[in-house]
Order: structure tokens, then sequence, then C-alpha cells
């Protein structure tokens, strides 16, 4: 071998939590995360709004890409393979079946404005009532998806999903129901110094891992 393996398990990841939040789409400064700060501490107040406990399986995310393969005379092997489309999404469970942002988008009801939701309960009963619509609106959102692995952190925001496709609502006295969502990623604004066209962004925090990330770089 001519080149040095470079190996170090610092920078395998396995996350001890991941926490999903849910915001307005195209959701803007300067309630647009710029590293890893709390999303509560942006402005305005409560842009973000948490989707509670999630199954242990985190959430996947899926970059897909679909190709076409352009044959010749003369060879059996292709000869060029063109890009003819891509999808970027994201699947989760959420383990909290009566949390109302959940609910809102297993039934695809509106999440906002929070103070006018189908899920805001009378105050005296605390009874919640409304039909699932059929058609239902075009709801759109913000997505923020947090794991963390002891000091090293990543996030993944996007700023234009829908809930595309829905595991079965199962009421069960064996488990706790659970609500699974497949989550489609549009091409949306994502704000910063200078705002740009995208689908999703990613943040990746390198600190207390105990590698020298320059060291690649180099």
């Amino acid at each position: 071998m001519t080149t040095a393996e470079v190996k170090n398990t610092l920078n395998t990841y396995a996350a001890g939590d991941v926490v999903a939040y849910v915001g307005l789409v195209n959701i803007a400064n300067p309630a647009v995360p710029v590293g890893f700060e709390d999303l509560s501490t942006l402005t305005p107040a409560n842009s973000w709004r948490c989707l509670g406990w999630l199954d242990v399986s985190g959430y996947i995310f899926k970059n897909d890409e679909t190709t076409k393969e352009i044959g010749a005379a003369g060879t059996l092997s292709s000869i060029r393979t063109v890009l003819t489309g891509g999808q970027k999404s994201s699947q989760v469970t959420c383990l909290e079946a009566l949390n109302p942002y959940v609910r809102s988008l297993y039934d695809d009801v509106p999440i906002f404005p929070v103070a006018s939701s189908p899920l805001k309960p009378a105050t005296a009963t605390l009874i919640a009532s409304y039909v699932v619509p059929d058609p239902p609106l075009d709801n759109r959102y913000s997505m923020v998806f947090d794991s963390v692995d002891g000091t090293k952190k990543m996030r993944l925001f996007a700023p234009n999903v829908k809930v595309s496709a829905r595991g079965d609502d199962q009421v069960q006295q064996a488990d706790v129901e659970s609500l699974q969502f497949t989550f489609t990623f549009y091409p949306g604004t994502i704000n910063s110094t200078t705002p740009v066209q995208g689908v999703a962004k990613r943040y990746i925090n390198f600190t207390g891992s105990g590698v020298s990330v320059a060291s690649y770089f180099t």
C-alpha cells in the first residue's frame, strides 16, 4: 500500500437523542437557525414547535436520484449517465399521538396560526373536535431535525416540506399509538446573509469530537 490508513472511531456517529421541530413554510430570519442555537431562543418567540418523543429509530434521511443510461452503437456499456430527477425526504415515527402538532400533521389540518388551530380545545372542556378535510389544503412547513452524540451534533433544516405519506394510525392496547410520517422536501428559501434556494441545509458540530478536522482539508 502506498497510502497510510486513516481510521478514527471518534468519526463514528450514534445519536443519543433525536428531536424534530416544525415551523412556518419558508420561515424567515431571524427565526432561521444559523448554527446549533436553542430554537426556543429565536425570534419571534414560539416560531418552532416540537414533535415530542420520537421512536428510537430516529429519523431516516433519503437522498434519492433517478438516472438514465445512454447507450450507443459499438459498445454494450452505456457511454453516459444522465441525471433525470432527484428527491430528498425523511421518515420519522412520533410517539406522542396526542401532541397537537403531531396530530395536525397526521390529520392534515393546518398547525399555524396555532391560536386558531382546529385542535385548540375549548378552555372549559379541554375537548377538541374537527372535521378531517377531504381534500385537504396543501399544508407546507419548515422542519428541523436535531441529533446529538455526546458533544457531537448534527442538524438538518428544510424550508419547505409536506407530509407525503403516513403510516397506519393503530390505536391498540399492547403498545403506544405511534404515528409514522414521510416528509418530502421541496425547493424553498433558505434565509441567511444572502438568501438562497435549496431543499435542505445541514449543520455539523465537530466540537469536542477529539478529531483534528483541519487535517482532513490539508
